[in-house]
C-alpha cells in the first residue's frame, strides 16, 4: 500500500505494526505528484522531498543546478474508484468541492476508472466548462444509492466552555 498519511484508524496501525500490511509512506505532494503522472503517461520524475531521509534510500539521486533531487516513479493504478457530484451516461465527471482535489487525477491515472455518481444526467445536460473529468478517462459507472457520510458531528450542550 502507498499513503501519505494513515490517519488514526487503529485497525490499519494494528495491521502495519504486525506485519500483515507493508506500507510505502511518501510526502503529501510527492503522492500527487505520482498520480498525476501516471495518468499523464509520465513514467517517472524528480523532486528534492525525502532526499537525505529514509524514502530516498535505494532510489536514484540526481544533481541539478547544484541541488539533489530523488527520483520518483509514476503511479499507475490497475483500478480508480471515484465518486462524484454530476456524472453523464457518456462518464463526464462534476466533482463537489474537496473531491476535486485528487479524483480528476485518480481517474486519469486508473487503467480501468470507476465512478459511483449521485446524479446521473443524460449527455448534454452537464455545463461542459464545468466538466472536471472528461469521459475518456471513465470505463463503468455505478448509480449512487445513497450518500455516504463518514464525517461525524459533535455538539456540545450548552455551548463553548
Amino acid at each position: 500500500m502507498i499513503g501519505s498519511y494513515v490517519g488514526e484508524n487503529r485497525e490499519f496501525e494494528r495491521q502495519v505494526l504486525s506485519g500483515e500490511l507493508e506500507v510505502e509512506l511518501v510526502p503529501q505532494g510527492t503522492l500527487a505528484e505520482k498520480i498525476r503522472a501516471g495518468g499523464a503517461g509520465i513514467p517517472a520524475f524528480y523532486t528534492p522531498a525525502g532526499v537525505g531521509t529514509p524514502i530516498a534510500e535505494g532510489k536514484e539521486v540526481r544533481s541539478f543546478h547544484g541541488k539533489d533531487y530523488v527520483l520518483e516513479e509514476a503511479f499507475v493504478a490497475d483500478f480508480s474508484i471515484v465518486r462524484a457530484e454530476k456524472g453523464d451516461t457518456f462518464g463526464n465527471l462534476i466533482y463537489n468541492k474537496t473531491a476535486r482535489n485528487f479524483n480528476p487525477m485518480m481517474a486519469a491515472a486508473g487503467k480501468i476508472t470507476i465512478a459511483e455518481v449521485e446524479e446521473l444526467l443524460e449527455p448534454g445536460q452537464l455545463n461542459p466548462n464545468e466538466i472536471h473529468t472528461p469521459s475518456v478517462y471513465v470505463q463503468r459507472l455505478i448509480q449512487a444509492k445513497q450518500e455516504k457520510r463518514i464525517e461525524r458531528v459533535t455538539v456540545r450542550k450548552g455551548g463553548v466552555q
